[in-house]
């Protein structure tokens, strides 16, 4: 996974932001306290919704991506390079209470156990708090690369990849997004969105 800023493209650009837009936007309407923004990249999602929230704890493999953050220096702004599988480094960070919100912004579909990854990270959680989840749509986005590809288009389309995404260890259905979350709380919305090709999730901890 690649920061938005170094991808090129305008309809790249344009679906990452819209992205971005719907992780944010859930993230400010909860009113958290304290955000943990797993498999952040270099922090471009935290950049929409610092502002609104008393801490951010950016956590990534990549403690090179995550140095070079533009949030690095931020005041609310803690680093942390954590394996999504092994978070456990990340009490001692949180303290008692935990994190009113974890982020996962496309990065369920990298790992080769996305339930054990959920199943880690809910004990980060405080009471009551609450994953927010983007998962892509690959039957969708591989059918609309293929329209693209067959129809000679796709060399309009400056930046997309017409191959499978690399690095996607799972696909998911809708169906499949259910079933993967509802063990671990109350899944407050699931939506479908038409211009990312992809899932948005809140799950909130029994």
């Amino acid at each position: 996974m690649s920061a938005m800023r170094a991808r090129s493209g305008r309809i790249v650009n344009a679906i990452e932001k819209r992205r971005r837009r719907l992780v944010a936007d859930r993230v400010r309407r909860l009113a958290p306290r304290v955000v943990v923004d797993v498999g952040c990249e270099d922090g471009w999602i935290a950049e929409a919704y610092v502002d609104a929230v008393k801490r951010v704890v950016l956590a990534d493999l990549d403690a090179s991506v995550l140095q070079r953050s533009a949030l690095a220096q931020h005041p609310h702004v803690t680093i942390a390079e954590v394996d999504a599988l092994q978070p456990a480094p990340l009490r001692d960070e949180l303290g008692e209470d935990g994190a009113d919100v974890i982020v996962l912004s496309a990065l369920l579909e990298h790992l080769p156990d996305p339930a054990a990854a959920l199943d880690a990270l809910t004990t980060l959680l405080a009471a009551r708090g609450r994953f927010v989840i983007y998962l892509p749509a690959d039957g969708p986005i591989l059918f609309a690369k293929s329209l693209l590809k067959h129809s000679r288009l796709g060399g309009l389309v400056r930046g997309l990849s017409l191959e499978p995404a690399p690095g996607h260890l799972h696909r998911f259905t809708r169906r499949d997004v259910a079933a993967l979350l509802r063990p671990f709380g109350v899944v407050e919305e699931l939506a479908f969105d038409p211009v990312c090709l992809g899932y948005i999730a809140v799950v909130r901890k029994a």
